[in-house]
Order: C-alpha cells, then structure tokens, then sequence
C-alpha cells in the first residue's frame, strides 16, 4: 500500500481521462487498479509472464477498464508505460526500454520507472529474486537518456529502509531471508502501523525532493517523458 501511494503521488498531475497505459510486469494487478481507479475513461493493457489463466479470467470479468495478460498487445502507442520493479530483472535493461520506448510510447509519453537502490548494497538477497543490479539516480539517467527518454522528475523512497537493508543483507549476508512483502504475516495492527510509518517516510522524501533536495532511499525513481 506505501508503494501504491506513493506511485499515485508522483503520477498526480500526470493522468488523464481516456490515457492508454501499458503496465508491464504488473504482477497480480493490485498496483494498477489502484492508480488508475479513479480514471473512468481508460485503456490499460496490464502485462506479466506469470499470470495464471485462472488469475486473467478473473480479473479480466471486473470490467475495470484494465486488461490482464501475459504477452505484450499488438504494437501501437501508449501513453504512459509503467515499469515498477521491472529492469532491475533484465539482463540487457538498454534494449529491453529501447524497444519499449521505440514501439509503443507516442510522442511525448511517459514512462515511470521505479527500481531496488545502490549497487553497493547488492546482496544475496538481490540474487535470491532475481536482480541483476542496482540503481544510483545517475545510472537511471544515463539509462533512459540513451533510450530517447527525457527525466521530468526522480528520486528515492523508502528511505528508513535502507539502512537496514545494508546491515541485514549486506554485512550479514541474510540471503535466507527471502520471503519478502508477499509473504508478510504480521498481523493486522502491526501492518497498519509498518504501512503508516513508510507512507510518512515517503511524504518527507515527497516534500524535501520539491525543494531540490535527493535523500537516499531504498527505492529509485524516474518519471520520464519520450523527446
């Protein structure tokens, strides 16, 4: 939810009644449907290699205005491309945004971007799920600029996370420690609170980031619009 909240803070000002937003890596369509509830006028094409096709159907028949698949939709021209947590899974992340970019963002489209943070926290646990690397805001930049993209806004969130994520996977080398948030099991009082804490840490890094200032987080991102 404190990702989801987030995301819907930097893309504010940014949707639109009627936009065309492909989602790839959408994963079980929690975040789209969430962003883009509000938008009675869209077309969303939400995209992930593991979705089940009990999984489709069911998400498909709620009439949401967002269609649920596992490959990409015929070549034409989006609005708003969506890569959260994507790239960093990607061997060759230049080629895989460059073709995205070059076939299916129109003119002055956006693509936002949200990856892990720091290489020089890359751990085992980096490796358990799957990523290639990490991301400085440099690297983005450089990423994007070389796939035709223009950065309009970037910045980190979660910072309160990263210094534990550098003592628990970094100097201790935690890579067991690989359940992740789709396995918390927490409870209701104590998730409230988890969830409360990090939407605030987010809103800090929200208003210091208008105010030029980029402090580290555990998460990157770019909102990129197509030259």
């Amino acid at each position: 939810m404190a990702r989801l909240k987030a995301v819907q803070n930097i893309l504010v000002n940014f949707l639109y009644e009627g936009m065309k937003i492909l989602d790839v890596g959408c994963g079980d369509g929690f975040v789209s449907m969430g962003l883009f509830a509000n938008l009675r006028k869209k077309q969303v094409a939400a995209v992930d290699l593991h979705l089940s096709d009990e999984l489709i159907s069911t998400l498909n028949s709620e009439n949401t205005g967002i269609t649920f698949q596992r490959e990409m939709p015929a070549k034409r021209e989006f609005d708003l491309i969506l890569l959260l947590d994507v790239i960093e899974h990607v061997q060759d992340d230049t080629l895989f945004l460059g073709n995205l970019v070059n076939h299916y963002l129109r003119k002055k489209g956006c693509v936002m971007i949200t990856v892990p943070a720091f290489q020089f926290i890359y751990s085992g646990h980096d490796a358990f799920l799957g990523h290639y690397r990490r991301y400085s805001l440099k690297d983005l930049t450089q990423l994007t600029t070389a796939c035709g993209l223009e950065v309009r806004r970037s910045g980190y969130l979660f910072s309160s996370l990263l210094l534990p994520k550098l003592i628990f996977f970094k100097f201790f080398n935690a890579a067991q420690c690989n359940e992740g948030v789709g396995h918390w099991r927490r409870g209701n009082s104590v998730t409230s609170f988890v969830t409360g804490f990090l939407m605030l840490d987010n809103i800090i890094l929200s208003i210091v980031n208008r105010l030029g200032i980029k402090i580290p987080g555990l998460t990157g991102w770019v909102l990129c619009e197509k030259r």
